[in-house]
């Protein structure tokens, strides 16, 4: 009787052992999963709209020149250069 109660023991510990592992596993499994929805909340994952690069239409993004290669800042220079000039000559004229 003492091999069967030391192998019922045994078996007993090591059903006892895989419960509670699987139960630790199977919570585990549960909270990453719970984390997982928690965390994929749109509102808190997205870029904020002021800090979002500009888009075209389609998606594309657009790309920053920078500098003085846009249009309306050598317009605006040009112009200024131009009434400055032209306020020169008067100037210089009138003397």
């Amino acid at each position: 009787m003492s091999l069967l109660d030391d192998w019922g023991e045994s078996l007993g510990g090591i059903w006892d052992s895989a419960v509670e592992g699987g139960g630790n596993w199977v919570d585990a499994w549960m909270q990453n999963e719970a984390d997982n929805v928690a965390s994929s909340a749109p509102e808190e994952n997205r870029t904020p709209q002021h800090e979002e690069p500009a888009k075209q239409p389609t998606g594309q993004p657009i790309h920053n020149q920078g500098g003085l290669s846009s249009n309306t800042t050598l317009m605006l220079l040009g112009g200024g250069m131009l009434v400055l000039m032209v306020f020169m000559m008067f100037m210089l004229r009138g003397k």
